[in-house]
């Protein structure tokens, strides 16, 4: 089994990275081989150009596309982690979505809408906001936040989602946090292998 991270929040030292941490390690502990996309530390060019789509639309791409393509055609678990800003990905993730997840690639469009090509595939979403839960719900942006990604990209795209934000971050205390590393553990341990192997 083959896993692909794809991780969006800069330097090196905050919750975002302690979670990139537990599941590293629990890929390890299971023996999941795994790439990680830094996409902070890539300095990934996140902006789908007028050359990147011209591109695409005659089936051909540019080489960074094609190598990221090949990871997650290579993957049978995509791990995205990433903390929410404007109850949205960062733009250096929604560009990664964008270049990558592209039409002929992830779906294709039929008579009745797109159609996804990337069956059989799980996929983890982990974020984090500073925003408490209660306030998330009572205004509806958790809605938001999980139909963007979950929703309207990746199982719009043939994945099996598994989605967990973890909130107000900054205020809990420390012992609530190694609860949520807890809880990625957890999440991590529910992975399937895949039929076959």
């Amino acid at each position: 089994m083959k896993a692909c991270i794809v991780f969006a929040q800069e330097g090196t030292d905050s919750f975002c990275h302690a979670i990139l941490s537990r599941v590293k390690q629990s890929l390890d502990k299971q023996r999941i081989s795994y790439e990680l996309r830094d996409l902070y530390q890539m300095q990934f060019q996140p902006v789908f150009t007028s050359e990147d789509m011209h591109r695409v639309e005659q089936g051909t791409m540019s080489e960074d596309i094609a190598s990221e393509q090949t990871i997650i055609t290579d993957a049978d678990l995509l791990v995205m982690i990433y903390p929410v800003w404007w109850w949205s990905a960062p733009a250096i993730l929604k560009g990664y979505i964008d270049r990558i997840f592209t039409n002929g690639f992830a779906f294709r469009y039929a008579e009745n809408g797109p159609v996804g090509l990337l069956q059989n595939k799980q996929a983890i979403v982990i974020t984090t906001t500073r925003e408490s839960a209660e306030t998330m719900s009572a205004n509806g942006y958790d809605t938001v936040v999980k139909k963007q990604i979950v929703d309207g990209t990746l199982q719009m795209i043939g994945y099996d989602v598994t989605y967990q934000n973890f909130a107000a971050v900054p205020y809990v205390e420390d012992a609530a946090r190694q609860d949520m590393l807890h809880e990625v553990e957890k999440i991590m341990s529910s992975i399937r292998q895949p039929v076959g192997v």
